[in-house]
Protein backbone atom coordinates (compact mmCIF):
# COMPACT_ATOMS: atom_id res chain seq x y z
CA UNK A 1 0.00 0.00 0.00
CA UNK A 2 2.90 2.10 0.92
CA UNK A 3 4.48 1.62 -2.53
CA UNK A 4 1.53 2.51 -4.52
CA UNK A 5 0.82 5.94 -2.66
CA UNK A 6 4.71 6.35 -3.34
CA UNK A 7 3.92 5.91 -6.63
CA UNK A 8 0.58 7.79 -7.47
CA UNK A 9 2.24 11.25 -5.50
CA UNK A 10 5.22 10.36 -8.06
CA UNK A 11 3.30 10.94 -11.20
CA UNK A 12 2.72 15.07 -10.04
CA UNK A 13 -0.60 14.28 -11.16
CA UNK A 14 -1.88 17.97 -9.94
CA UNK A 15 0.38 19.47 -12.11
CA UNK A 16 0.06 17.06 -15.65
CA UNK A 17 -3.73 16.98 -15.66
CA UNK A 18 -5.27 16.79 -18.59
CA UNK A 19 -3.02 15.87 -20.73
CA UNK A 20 -2.74 16.98 -24.27
CA UNK A 21 -1.56 14.65 -27.58
CA UNK A 22 -0.02 17.20 -29.78
CA UNK A 23 3.22 18.62 -29.00
CA UNK A 24 2.29 22.55 -27.86
CA UNK A 25 4.14 25.37 -29.74
CA UNK A 26 5.19 26.93 -27.08
CA UNK A 27 6.18 25.26 -23.21
CA UNK A 28 5.69 21.54 -22.67
CA UNK A 29 5.52 19.46 -19.19
CA UNK A 30 5.28 15.56 -18.89
CA UNK A 31 4.68 13.25 -16.71
CA UNK A 32 7.29 10.62 -16.72
CA UNK A 33 6.21 8.28 -14.45
CA UNK A 34 6.64 5.66 -17.52
CA UNK A 35 9.86 5.61 -16.75
CA UNK A 36 11.77 4.16 -14.56
CA UNK A 37 14.62 5.07 -12.25
CA UNK A 38 17.60 2.77 -10.96
CA UNK A 39 19.95 4.17 -8.43
CA UNK A 40 23.41 2.52 -7.63
CA UNK A 41 25.33 4.03 -4.97
CA UNK A 42 28.08 2.95 -2.60
CA UNK A 43 31.96 4.00 -2.71
CA UNK A 44 32.91 1.65 -5.61
CA UNK A 45 29.48 2.80 -7.56
CA UNK A 46 31.15 4.23 -10.53
CA UNK A 47 33.76 2.12 -11.27
CA UNK A 48 31.42 -0.49 -11.28
CA UNK A 49 29.20 1.27 -14.10
CA UNK A 50 32.27 2.22 -16.01
CA UNK A 51 32.73 -1.66 -16.14
CA UNK A 52 29.48 -1.61 -18.30
CA UNK A 53 27.94 1.24 -19.78
CA UNK A 54 29.66 2.20 -23.33
CA UNK A 55 30.04 5.84 -21.73
CA UNK A 56 32.73 6.95 -20.06
CA UNK A 57 31.14 7.16 -16.94
CA UNK A 58 34.33 9.19 -15.44
CA UNK A 59 32.83 12.00 -16.66
CA UNK A 60 29.31 11.89 -14.75
CA UNK A 61 29.38 14.16 -12.11
CA UNK A 62 26.96 16.23 -10.14
CA UNK A 63 27.00 18.58 -12.83
CA UNK A 64 27.09 16.87 -15.51
CA UNK A 65 25.42 13.57 -17.17
CA UNK A 66 25.15 11.31 -20.33
CA UNK A 67 22.99 9.21 -22.74
CA UNK A 68 24.21 6.13 -22.97
CA UNK A 69 23.78 2.44 -22.96
CA UNK A 70 25.02 -1.17 -21.76
CA UNK A 71 25.71 -3.91 -24.43
CA UNK A 72 25.75 -7.89 -24.12
CA UNK A 73 28.85 -9.53 -25.42
CA UNK A 74 28.25 -9.39 -28.83
CA UNK A 75 27.91 -5.59 -28.55
CA UNK A 76 23.91 -5.53 -28.83
CA UNK A 77 22.72 -3.07 -26.87
CA UNK A 78 20.36 -4.33 -24.14
CA UNK A 79 19.02 -0.96 -22.71
CA UNK A 80 20.33 3.01 -23.45
CA UNK A 81 19.27 5.32 -20.63
CA UNK A 82 20.16 8.81 -19.26
CA UNK A 83 22.75 8.52 -16.56
CA UNK A 84 23.12 11.31 -14.23
CA UNK A 85 24.22 12.05 -10.37
CA UNK A 86 22.05 13.64 -7.28
CA UNK A 87 24.57 13.67 -4.35
CA UNK A 88 26.42 10.60 -4.53
CA UNK A 89 24.62 8.35 -6.27
CA UNK A 90 24.01 7.21 -9.61
CA UNK A 91 20.94 6.85 -11.34
CA UNK A 92 19.57 5.90 -15.15
CA UNK A 93 16.52 7.11 -16.19
CA UNK A 94 15.35 4.10 -18.60
CA UNK A 95 11.48 3.34 -19.71
CA UNK A 96 9.78 1.25 -16.94
CA UNK A 97 9.30 -1.49 -19.66
CA UNK A 98 12.88 -2.38 -19.25
CA UNK A 99 13.88 -1.62 -15.51
CA UNK A 100 12.85 -4.94 -14.30
CA UNK A 101 15.53 -6.88 -16.16
CA UNK A 102 18.02 -4.23 -16.54
CA UNK A 103 17.96 -4.27 -12.29
CA UNK A 104 18.30 -8.29 -12.67
CA UNK A 105 21.08 -8.29 -15.10
CA UNK A 106 23.12 -5.33 -13.67
CA UNK A 107 23.11 -7.10 -10.12
CA UNK A 108 24.85 -10.52 -11.61
CA UNK A 109 27.80 -8.13 -12.41
CA UNK A 110 27.79 -6.78 -8.47
CA UNK A 111 29.73 -9.41 -7.14
CA UNK A 112 31.75 -8.09 -4.03
CA UNK A 113 31.83 -5.06 -5.45
CA UNK A 114 30.98 -1.69 -3.25
CA UNK A 115 27.83 -0.80 -4.28
CA UNK A 116 24.25 -1.60 -4.10
CA UNK A 117 21.17 -1.16 -6.70
CA UNK A 118 17.95 -0.80 -6.38
CA UNK A 119 14.37 0.71 -8.32
CA UNK A 120 14.07 4.03 -6.89
CA UNK A 121 10.74 4.49 -8.98
CA UNK A 122 8.74 4.98 -6.29
CA UNK A 123 10.81 7.15 -4.14
CA UNK A 124 11.65 10.56 -6.70
CA UNK A 125 9.30 11.93 -9.58
CA UNK A 126 10.32 13.02 -12.89
CA UNK A 127 8.78 15.29 -14.88
CA UNK A 128 9.87 16.41 -19.00
CA UNK A 129 10.06 19.88 -19.77
CA UNK A 130 10.49 21.72 -22.95
CA UNK A 131 10.25 25.01 -24.79
CA UNK A 132 11.62 28.42 -24.70
CA UNK A 133 9.87 29.83 -22.01
CA UNK A 134 10.88 26.46 -19.39
CA UNK A 135 14.57 27.71 -20.72
CA UNK A 136 13.97 31.25 -19.61
CA UNK A 137 12.52 30.30 -16.51
CA UNK A 138 15.52 28.13 -15.61
CA UNK A 139 17.52 31.10 -16.39
CA UNK A 140 15.97 33.22 -14.09
CA UNK A 141 16.95 30.60 -11.07
CA UNK A 142 20.41 30.57 -12.46
CA UNK A 143 20.99 27.66 -14.70
CA UNK A 144 22.41 27.57 -17.95
CA UNK A 145 19.92 28.10 -20.71
CA UNK A 146 22.14 27.26 -23.51
CA UNK A 147 23.77 24.10 -21.35
CA UNK A 148 25.04 21.38 -23.40
CA UNK A 149 23.40 17.67 -22.93
CA UNK A 150 23.40 16.71 -20.20
CA UNK A 151 24.46 19.34 -18.07
CA UNK A 152 23.34 19.06 -14.36
CA UNK A 153 21.69 21.41 -11.81
CA UNK A 154 20.38 21.55 -8.81
CA UNK A 155 16.84 23.37 -7.75
CA UNK A 156 14.74 23.64 -4.93
CA UNK A 157 15.49 20.03 -3.89
CA UNK A 158 15.43 19.16 -7.36
CA UNK A 159 17.72 17.69 -10.34
CA UNK A 160 17.37 19.11 -13.56
CA UNK A 161 19.15 17.72 -16.62
CA UNK A 162 19.79 19.35 -20.11
CA UNK A 163 18.40 16.41 -22.35
CA UNK A 164 19.60 18.53 -25.54
CA UNK A 165 18.43 21.67 -27.52
CA UNK A 166 17.37 20.46 -30.73
CA UNK A 167 14.49 20.45 -31.99
CA UNK A 168 13.80 22.66 -28.97
CA UNK A 169 15.31 22.63 -25.74
CA UNK A 170 14.30 19.99 -23.48
CA UNK A 171 14.70 19.11 -19.45
CA UNK A 172 14.53 15.67 -17.44
CA UNK A 173 13.39 17.46 -13.27
CA UNK A 174 13.82 14.86 -10.99
CA UNK A 175 13.08 14.94 -6.86
CA UNK A 176 10.69 14.47 -4.18
CA UNK A 177 7.30 14.67 -5.69
CA UNK A 178 6.20 17.67 -3.45
CA UNK A 179 9.06 19.66 -4.32
CA UNK A 180 9.04 18.59 -8.09
CA UNK A 181 4.73 19.95 -7.98
CA UNK A 182 5.99 22.87 -6.33
CA UNK A 183 9.19 23.74 -8.90
CA UNK A 184 6.35 22.88 -11.82
CA UNK A 185 3.35 25.09 -10.79
CA UNK A 186 5.84 27.80 -9.88
CA UNK A 187 8.24 28.43 -11.88
CA UNK A 188 6.52 26.83 -15.25
CA UNK A 189 2.84 27.88 -15.36
CA UNK A 190 2.61 28.75 -18.49
CA UNK A 191 3.73 24.74 -19.42
CA UNK A 192 1.08 23.12 -21.41
CA UNK A 193 0.68 19.39 -19.95
CA UNK A 194 1.67 16.93 -22.88
CA UNK A 195 1.16 13.28 -23.09
CA UNK A 196 3.68 10.08 -23.54
CA UNK A 197 3.35 10.17 -26.94
CA UNK A 198 3.97 14.18 -27.43
CA UNK A 199 6.85 13.63 -25.29
CA UNK A 200 7.99 10.62 -27.15
CA UNK A 201 7.67 12.17 -30.54
CA UNK A 202 10.01 14.92 -28.84
CA UNK A 203 12.10 12.21 -28.20
CA UNK A 204 12.13 11.33 -32.27
CA UNK A 205 12.72 14.26 -33.23
CA UNK A 206 15.53 14.97 -30.91
CA UNK A 207 17.14 11.56 -32.20
CA UNK A 208 17.41 10.03 -28.60
CA UNK A 209 17.46 6.32 -29.26
CA UNK A 210 15.23 4.71 -26.32
CA UNK A 211 15.28 1.17 -26.47
CA UNK A 212 12.11 -0.97 -25.40
CA UNK A 213 11.81 -4.72 -24.67
CA UNK A 214 11.04 -5.02 -28.58
CA UNK A 215 14.26 -3.45 -29.81
CA UNK A 216 16.47 -4.88 -27.15
CA UNK A 217 19.57 -6.74 -28.32
CA UNK A 218 19.13 -5.91 -31.84
CA UNK A 219 21.24 -2.41 -32.25
CA UNK A 220 24.95 -1.90 -32.40
CA UNK A 221 25.89 1.62 -30.28
CA UNK A 222 27.04 3.09 -33.91
CA UNK A 223 23.86 2.24 -35.90
CA UNK A 224 22.03 4.82 -33.46
CA UNK A 225 24.60 7.56 -33.68
CA UNK A 226 25.43 6.74 -30.07
CA UNK A 227 28.91 8.40 -30.27
CA UNK A 228 27.56 11.76 -31.52
CA UNK A 229 25.09 12.23 -28.21
CA UNK A 230 28.04 11.32 -25.86
CA UNK A 231 27.06 7.85 -25.14
CA UNK A 232 30.21 5.72 -26.51
CA UNK A 233 33.68 6.04 -25.88
CA UNK A 234 36.85 4.48 -27.49
CA UNK A 235 39.56 5.81 -24.94
CA UNK A 236 37.56 4.14 -21.80
CA UNK A 237 38.34 0.59 -19.98
CA UNK A 238 36.98 -2.40 -21.04
CA UNK A 239 33.06 -3.22 -21.25
CA UNK A 240 30.56 -6.04 -22.41
CA UNK A 241 30.84 -6.23 -26.19
CA UNK A 242 33.32 -3.89 -26.66
CA UNK A 243 35.83 -5.43 -28.59
CA UNK A 244 32.90 -5.77 -31.72
CA UNK A 245 31.99 -2.18 -31.07
CA UNK A 246 35.59 -1.19 -31.72
CA UNK A 247 36.33 -3.39 -34.32
CA UNK A 248 33.63 -1.79 -36.31
CA UNK A 249 34.97 1.49 -35.71
CA UNK A 250 38.48 1.07 -36.67
CA UNK A 251 37.20 -1.17 -39.77
CA UNK A 252 34.41 1.67 -40.94
CA UNK A 253 32.21 -1.66 -42.06
CA UNK A 254 29.15 -0.12 -40.35
CA UNK A 255 26.51 -1.38 -42.76
CA UNK A 256 23.24 0.00 -40.67
CA UNK A 257 22.25 3.42 -39.28
CA UNK A 258 19.47 5.26 -37.76
CA UNK A 259 17.08 7.78 -40.04
CA UNK A 260 14.39 10.14 -39.01
CA UNK A 261 11.48 9.22 -41.35
CA UNK A 262 7.65 10.14 -42.16
CA UNK A 263 5.16 7.45 -42.50
CA UNK A 264 1.66 7.88 -44.01
CA UNK A 265 0.04 5.21 -41.23
CA UNK A 266 -2.73 5.52 -38.27
CA UNK A 267 -2.11 4.35 -35.96
CA UNK A 268 2.19 4.70 -35.11
CA UNK A 269 4.15 1.08 -35.97
CA UNK A 270 5.34 -0.07 -32.50
CA UNK A 271 8.42 -0.76 -31.90
CA UNK A 272 10.16 -3.80 -33.36
CA UNK A 273 7.83 -3.13 -36.99
CA UNK A 274 9.19 -4.28 -39.96
CA UNK A 275 10.97 -2.57 -43.06
CA UNK A 276 11.24 -3.94 -46.61
CA UNK A 277 12.46 -2.88 -49.84
CA UNK A 278 10.79 -3.47 -53.39
CA UNK A 279 10.84 -7.09 -54.40
CA UNK A 280 12.21 -7.84 -51.12
CA UNK A 281 11.20 -10.76 -48.62
CA UNK A 282 13.93 -10.53 -46.15
CA UNK A 283 13.30 -7.28 -44.05
CA UNK A 284 16.26 -4.52 -44.28
CA UNK A 285 15.24 -2.26 -41.30
CA UNK A 286 13.44 -2.06 -38.12
CA UNK A 287 11.29 0.59 -36.35
CA UNK A 288 13.18 1.91 -32.82
CA UNK A 289 10.35 4.47 -31.69
CA UNK A 290 7.18 5.80 -33.53
CA UNK A 291 4.69 8.36 -32.42
CA UNK A 292 1.49 10.20 -34.15
CA UNK A 293 2.24 13.69 -35.37
CA UNK A 294 -1.33 13.98 -36.64
CA UNK A 295 -4.09 12.41 -38.59
CA UNK A 296 -2.89 9.53 -41.14
CA UNK A 297 1.03 10.73 -40.54
CA UNK A 298 3.44 9.44 -38.02
CA UNK A 299 7.37 10.13 -37.37
CA UNK A 300 9.52 7.31 -36.38
CA UNK A 301 13.22 6.41 -35.80
CA UNK A 302 14.40 3.38 -37.47
CA UNK A 303 17.74 1.58 -38.40
CA UNK A 304 18.03 0.56 -41.91
CA UNK A 305 20.45 -1.13 -44.23
CA UNK A 306 22.59 1.92 -45.83
CA UNK A 307 22.28 0.12 -49.38
CA UNK A 308 18.90 0.33 -49.40
CA UNK A 309 18.53 3.77 -47.98
CA UNK A 310 20.81 4.77 -51.21
CA UNK A 311 18.09 3.10 -53.11
CA UNK A 312 15.47 4.62 -51.92
CA UNK A 313 11.54 3.11 -51.53
CA UNK A 314 11.91 1.83 -48.07
CA UNK A 315 8.00 0.36 -46.75
CA UNK A 316 6.49 -0.06 -44.02
CA UNK A 317 5.21 -3.84 -42.43
CA UNK A 318 5.81 -5.64 -46.16
CA UNK A 319 7.08 -4.78 -49.46
CA UNK A 320 4.01 -3.15 -50.71
CA UNK A 321 2.79 -1.09 -47.31
CA UNK A 322 3.14 2.76 -46.41
CA UNK A 323 6.64 4.21 -47.69
CA UNK A 324 8.54 5.83 -45.81
CA UNK A 325 10.24 9.48 -46.47
CA UNK A 326 13.08 9.71 -44.98
CA UNK A 327 13.98 13.29 -43.94
CA UNK A 328 17.41 13.09 -42.09
CA UNK A 329 20.12 10.89 -40.33
CA UNK A 330 22.88 11.34 -38.07
CA UNK A 331 23.40 13.50 -35.51
CA UNK A 332 21.27 16.51 -37.30
CA UNK A 333 17.46 15.87 -35.94
CA UNK A 334 16.43 19.71 -35.55
CA UNK A 335 14.82 19.49 -39.38
CA UNK A 336 11.32 19.34 -38.39
CA UNK A 337 8.62 21.93 -37.18
CA UNK A 338 6.76 21.36 -33.83
CA UNK A 339 3.69 21.53 -34.96
CA UNK A 340 1.70 18.39 -35.30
Amino acid sequence: MAADTALESASCESVLTPSITAVPAGDGLADLSHFGLIAVEGPEAGQFLGSLFTGDVRLVSPTQGQFTSWCDGKGRMLATFWLFMRGNTYFLLLPMALLPTTVSRLKQFLLRTKATISDASDTLARVGLSGAGVAAALGSAGIDAAAARGSTFDLDECTVVALGPAPQPRWLAVGPAGALDSVCSGRFPAAQPIDDAAWSLLDIRAGIPLLLPETSGEFIPQMVDLEALGGLSFKKGCYPGQEVVARLHYRGQLKRRMVLAMVPVDPAPPPGAKLYGPGTSESIGMVLAAAPTGPGQAAMLAVVVIEQLEQGDIRLHNAEGPRLTVTTSGADWGCLPMEG
